[in-house]
């Protein structure tokens, strides 16, 4: 055998150097997980620091919004199942501000249609209600139910589409031969059902009248919204104004189990059917119906997450749907009667709440919205400039990824990870006074 032989000439101490240089700035981490592993991360300067942050998290900004949707992980950036509007519509009486975030799990098909077809519907749905009564003469509560009876619509066309295409007393008659003809004849039909119905999305979205004297705010899931305002003294304050919908929710635990009184797994390890934490939501519509339709239909077609064996045990936990609500609950505020002289309105996804984890003091709920209330609140002055603090919203997200703390804001945003190490994070603020 002829063996070729390579001469590799040594480093010299200029080029051992330089490749010092170059890697003076990286550091590991175990991510606090105590094992053995180590992930490396790029030691960012200061001055780099909220650049980096403004260009990863999409920052943008109105005449009254501040946005920002946020996912680090390289694999994961592009799959942000993060969605968010701000839109403003030109109606009877003035133009009307509607903003929103979908938190969508499980894949983007569901988030993607609530995210396409909410905003249209619950215009069509405003616009008909100002042309049977004129803006000053609109009662509140008329607006509220508007807003919850047209999230529910949407979430009763994803079940339509579903028993169009198989009606239940179908379904139960058809051979496994019968149905996966049907199923194959009509395959690309079927995908987008069987799709939007084993995915799902929390929404949480905000509309305000033309003189901004009014404030709606609809929540289906674990999303929050915290309304902060200033005193005549100066003094910040900060209200959450809606409860979580997840199984870390005591109240919603138990309405499941009242729901479901003899079922013990309707509820277990925090989660609805011991599977999806928030309890409630658009879609997941295979926890909503019959479970004949996850044994003989859904099953075959379900996403790569689950096993046909975990299927299985889902599907056999279903005795008396529905399981997850699409029953939003709907505030509503007269922003005139609130005596402060600034009025902010914060939404973020739970992406937010959960990177406070990583943080050295836990916090309450109430706790962290006392944080981003004062924290705006130092900002809020209008600036001449559209640098990159006058973003209320990233001023938070800053704030959420590490704050002052250089070496954690830096393994936030350039951790060499394939798995996702944090939420998807989308935060608006938007500005009333």
């Amino acid at each position: 055998m002829i063996y070729s032989t390579v001469n590799l000439q040594a480093a010299t101490s200029t080029e051992n150097l330089q490749a010092l240089e170059e890697v003076k700035d990286f550091r590991t981490t175990d991510l606090g997980r105590g094992g053995k592993e180590r992930w490396t991360y790029h030691l960012l300067p200061e001055a780099a620091l909220d650049a980096e942050l403004h260009n990863m998290s999409n920052a943008t900004s109105s005449r009254s919004v501040d946005s920002v949707t946020f996912q680090p992980c390289a694999a994961y950036a592009n799959l942000n199942q993060d969605r968010y509007s701000i839109e403003e519509w030109e109606l009877p009486g003035g133009v009307w501000q509607f903003t929103a975030i979908y938190d969508g799990h499980c894949g983007h098909d569901t988030v993607n249609y609530v995210h396409r077809r909410l905003p249209s519907m619950v215009r069509m749905s405003l616009q008909a209600l100002l042309q049977s009564a004129p803006i000053t003469s609109l009662k509140p509560e008329l607006v509220s139910e508007a807003l919850r009876n047209t999230v529910r619509h949407l979430d009763e066309s994803i079940r339509s589409d579903l028993f169009d295409f198989l009606p239940y007393d179908h379904l139960t008659k058809m051979s496994d031969a019968q149905l996966n003809r049907r199923i194959s004849q009509r395959y690309s039909e079927w995908d987008t059902i069987s799709t939007r119905c084993t995915q799902g999305s929390t929404i949480l979205l905000t509309l305000s009248d033309p003189l901004k004297k009014n404030v709606w705010i609809l929540n289906l899931g674990d999303s929050m919204a915290v309304l902060g305002g200033r005193s005549l003294s100066g003094k910040w304050s900060a209200m959450i104004v809606n409860s979580m919908h997840n199984g870390n929710n005591p109240t919603e635990c138990q309405r499941i189990q009242r729901e479901h009184p003899s079922e013990r797994a309707c509820m277990t390890d925090n989660r609805v059917l011991g599977y999806l934490a928030p309890t409630r939501a658009l879609g997941d519509t295979w926890l909503k119906v019959p479970s004949v339709y996850t044994r003989r239909a859904f099953a075959p077609h379900v996403q790569d997450w689950l096993t046909p064996l975990q299927v299985a045990e889902y599907a056999s936990r279903i005795l008396t749907p529905p399981y997850v609500s699409d029953l939003p609950e709907v505030f509503h505020y007269s922003l005139d009667v609130i005596p402060k002289q600034e009025i902010i309105l914060i939404l973020s996804s739970d992406g937010l709440q959960d990177l406070y984890d990583s943080h050295d003091v836990q916090m309450s709920d109430q706790e962290m919205a006392d944080r981003w209330v004062r924290l705006i609140g130092r900002h809020t002055r209008p600036t001449k400039d559209a640098d990159l603090q006058s973003n209320l919203a990233l001023r938070l997200l800053r704030d959420a990824v590490g704050g002052n703390n250089i070496e954690l804001v830096s393994r936030n945003l350039t951790l060499e990870m394939e798995d996702k190490w944090m939420d998807d994070v989308t935060i608006l603020v938007q500005r009333f006074r």
